[in-house]
């Protein structure tokens, strides 16, 4: 779906989308301009400031973000900042077309010499999708030729032919981007180093290995005796990393054996995103049942409940089948983003509901979480259950966001997926129109063999309801495919105000018609609040139920239900009141409920069974918890 056929006209989403562009994207980039990363493209950092391998990564996705906004709008400031940083970005590129300032600057002699941790073949392919966006925006090519200059280099580096290196990233990432470059040229050599990449992968003998040969011949003892035990510990674990688990960066098995989700969940997504476009492209059934598999081990026993994957903070990475803590979560907000991708990609293969069902649970809870209601910080990480002392015990962040990250993959990440949400809310299947998500915005068809353009007004995320109208039409028959959410099992749906008796097919409502102007589809949702329960597999939640109320998460927040939140119990009769109020300015549905409490014991241990007393509490979404102050939150309740 092109995005310039799809427009978020109001609502929720749209004032989403203007926070992002107006706040969220000038906040990231005076962090960007405060901590050197423009200023590092032209060997103007200050004394104290260190050049990192990323930072040009970080660049291309806010540059994206940009991108995405103008395809809708002109914004003269917007370009302006955008072809600054492209000068000069491009202005390093050498002579054989290689293109990262870190390297050309700090290491020259080291290029391509450690592609398992180093990022080069990471931060080309951000630059690639960046400059793919720009050139779509009005024809301008300076950017995109100087990284079409880089892939070329690139590929005379890496393939299978005799004098070049059996090569692959560490971290995957240009995979995708050579896929979009493809499709955006119809330029066969974009698609056959995306191919090379991942196929490769995993060979024996592994490249990672031959690789550390050559760095260790020159590689200087560390003393990491006076380090801080946390860092010990990592680099402990990075240095027997690097010498045998292949898994973390998915080298264990070339890429079509691999039926399980392994080692860093960002890395490990971002590949099969590319995978599922290759099988697509390449119409290979082999690499897409892979992709199925991949996508089922996922989503049935590696995946949180709000979307998150990666439940070890130690590599940021998949540990196990139902491993799932709620405090000791990691579920990296870049990884979820890359999730949505890879839903997203196997949505183009075939029509089934659940692909939809993941980004609209992985939109309105980790992705919303991962933002401040403002605009101005993000989440790295998205644990379930915070206790801001556990927290500090564990070195890692409390439970506030941050305006700026020394690791920035995750805000530019946020924004150029916020800029760019129109285009997970229809899709095309057998000459249909498919609508995947109740958002309110207007799909443009009257060109195509569908014949009409719509306008979708739609109450989400606070009330069940859609209209959807037919603003004009070629009077052509067709089908419309509405999603039915995997939450609701009383979706009722009307068309011009008469109920419509709807066929399913692979989780949609299917309504053909001869479609005229005016002609409105009513649909209404339950959004009646429902408990959810883990599999029993899932040991941190055995007797603990979420709540949802539509597509939804809520949570407790101890400035609202005081502390222990996990003294508190509830049971499956609970009856929830529905209250609106505002959270910084935003305004919500929470919930009321009667519900039991523990009460303390005076001391550490007895034999006496604990006092139940009588409670009240108040839950709030998930995704505007720490907006008031940092406090507790739980996600799973226990059940009486």
């Amino acid at each position: 779906m092109n995005l310039k056929d799809v427009r978020i006209t109001e609502g929720f989403w749209k004032k989403r989308k203007e926070i992002n562009k107006k706040i969220s994207f000038y906040a990231i980039l005076k962090t960007f301009e405060d901590s050197g990363r423009i200023r590092s493209l032209t060997k103007d950092l200050k004394d104290d400031e260190t050049h990192h391998i990323f930072w040009e990564s970080d660049l291309a996705k806010l540059m994206e973000t940009a991108f995405f906004i103008l395809s809708h709008e002109k914004d003269d400031k917007l370009i302006s900042i955008c072809d600054n940083i492209i000068d000069k970005i491009i202005h390093n590129q050498e002579d054989d077309g290689y293109l990262n300032s870190y390297f050309s600057f700090n290491e020259p002699e080291n290029k391509f010499t450690n592609l398992r941790v180093r990022h080069e073949l990471y931060c080309a392919g951000h630059l690639l999708e960046s400059a793919v966006e720009h050139k779509k925006l009005n024809g301008d090519s300076k950017f995109f030729n100087a990284m079409e200059k880089y892939i070329d280099h690139i590929a005379n580096i890496f393939g299978r032919e005799k004098g070049k290196r059996k090569g692959y990233p560490g971290h995957q990432e240009i995979e995708l981007a050579l896929i979009k470059a493809y499709e955006h040229t119809n330029k066969r050599k974009f698609l056959n180093l995306s191919n090379y990449f991942i196929s490769e992968r995993g060979k024996k003998p592994h490249y990672f290995d031959q690789e550390n040969i050559e760095l260790e011949k020159n590689e200087e003892p560390l003393d990491i005796s006076k380090l801080p035990s946390e860092i010990r510990d990592f680099i402990r674990w990075q240095h027997g990393h690097r010498k045998q688990q292949h898994d973390y960066c998915q080298a264990h098995l070339p890429p079509l054996d691999q039926k399980t989700a392994e080692g860093h969940s960002v890395r490990a997504l971002y590949m099969y995103t590319a995978m599922a476009d290759l099988a697509r492209i390449n119409n290979d059934k082999k690499m897409l049942d892979t992709c199925k598999s991949l996508w089922r081990n996922i989503v049935d026993k590696r995946m949180y409940i709000h979307s998150g994957l990666g439940s070890a903070h130690i590599g940021e990475r998949f540990s196990f089948d139902y491993d799932l803590p709620n405090d000791m979560a990691y579920a990296e907000t870049c990884a979820t983003i890359a999730l949505i991708y890879f839903a997203d990609r196997l949505n183009k293969i075939e029509l089934n509901s659940e692909y939809s069902d993941i980004i609209e649970n992985s939109l309105y809870n980790l992705i919303l979480a991962s933002t401040s209601i403002d605009g101005t910080a993000f989440f790295y990480d998205n644990y379930l259950e915070c206790n801001p002392g556990f927290l500090k015990f564990q070195h890692r962040r409390h439970g506030i966001r941050d305006k700026y990250h020394l690791c920035a993959c995750c805000p530019p990440n946020i924004t150029r997926l916020m800029a760019s949400v129109d285009q997970y809310i229809y899709n095309i299947f057998d000459n249909g129109l498919v609508i995947n998500q109740f958002i309110s915005s207007e799909i443009d068809l009257t060109d195509q063999k569908q014949g009409f353009k719509i306008n979708q007004f739609s109450q989400f995320p606070w009330e069940g309801h859609s209209l959807i109208e037919i603003m004009e039409s070629n009077n052509l028959y067709s089908t419309i495919y509405i999603r039915i959410p995997h939450w609701d099992k009383n979706l009722q749906i009307s068309v011009n105000k008469e109920e419509y008796q709807f066929s399913t097919f692979n989780g949609y409502a299917k309504i053909e018609k001869k479609w005229k102007k005016n002609d409105k589809i009513e649909l209404k949702f339950d959004f009646t609040p429902r408990l959810i329960r883990a599999n029993t597999k899932v040991r941190y939640n055995i007797k603990k139920a979420s709540i949802f109320r539509g597509p939804i998460l809520y949570c407790l927040e101890e400035v609202d239900n005081g502390k222990n939140l996990n003294q508190i119990l509830i049971d499956d009769n609970i009856k929830f009141k529905e209250i609106e109020k505002k959270i910084d300015n935003l305004k919500i549905i929470s919930l009321e409920a009667k519900s039991k409490r523990l009460k303390s014991n005076d001391t550490l241990y007895t034999t006496e069974k604990p006092k139940i007393i009588n409670n009240k509490i108040k839950l709030i979404p998930y995704f505007c918890w720490s907006n008031r102050k940092e406090n507790e939150m739980i996600v799973w309740i226990n059940e009486s």
